[in-house]
C-alpha cells in the first residue's frame, strides 16, 4: 500500500496485508505537500505535488525519481490534488486552485484540454476523481438469433427421434 504523506512530503509504503511500515518509497526531488498519487499504465508512480504545483513521475518498482511529468502551471494547473489515468490512458488532474479538471497526454504529460472547466455543474476545488467502467450486458441481436436458432434445432431434432429413443434419453437425464 502506498500513502501520500503531506506532512513528510513523501510517499510511504506499507504492507497491504498487515499494515506494517515498509519504508519511504519516494521523496525529495521537489516533492512538497503530496496530495495524490496513482500508478500509470506504464507501471510508474505519478504524484500530485500540491506545494510544487506539478505532477512528478517515479519508477513504480524502485521509487527512483524519473522526471517532472507535468510542469507547474501547465494548462493552468494550480495546486494539483486528485489524479487518475482515464480509460483513454490520459492523465486527469484536479486543479484545486482553479477548480478545473485538466487532461494531459498519458505518455508525454503535454496539456490536452480543460476537460471539465471550473463551475461546470457547480464544480470547485476538486478533491477526488474516479472513473467507473459500467459494463452493459445487453446481447447483440445477432447473438439472440443464434441462440434461438440453436434451441429450435434441438427441438426439431428431438421431435424427429423415434418415441423409444426420446424415452431413453429422458430416463438418462433423470
Amino acid at each position: 500500500m502506498y500513502v501520500a504523506s503531506s506532512d513528510t512530503s513523501s510517499v510511504l509504503e506499507y504492507n497491504g496485508t498487515t499494515g506494517a511500515f515498509i519504508g519511504v518509497f519516494a521523496s525529495g526531488n521537489g516533492l512538497n505537500n503530496v496530495r495524490g498519487l496513482t500508478f500509470g499504465p506504464d507501471g510508474n508512480l505519478y504524484v500530485a505535488n500540491f506545494g510544487g504545483g506539478s505532477v512528478l513521475r517515479f519508477n513504480g518498482t524502485t521509487g527512483a525519481f524519473i522526471d517532472e511529468f507535468v510542469a507547474a502551471g501547465s494548462g493552468g494547473l494550480n495546486l494539483p490534488r486528485p489524479l487518475i489515468f482515464g480509460p483513454d490512458n490520459n492523465l486527469y488532474v484536479g486543479s484545486f486552485g482553479t477548480g478545473d479538471i485538466l487532461r494531459f497526454s498519458g505518455t508525454t504529460g503535454t496539456f490536452i484540454d480543460d476537460f471539465i472547466p471550473a463551475g461546470t455543474g457547480g464544480l470547485g476545488g476538486p478533491t477526488f476523481l474516479v472513473f467507473h467502467d459500467f459494463v452493459t450486458a445487453v446481447p447483440e441481436p445477432s447473438a439472440i438469433v443464434l441462440v434461438l436458432s440453436a434451441l429450435a434445432l434441438c427441438v426439431l431434432v428431438t421431435s424427429k427421434m423415434p418415441r423409444r429413443l426420446r424415452a431413453q434419453r429422458l430416463s438418462m437425464d433423470a
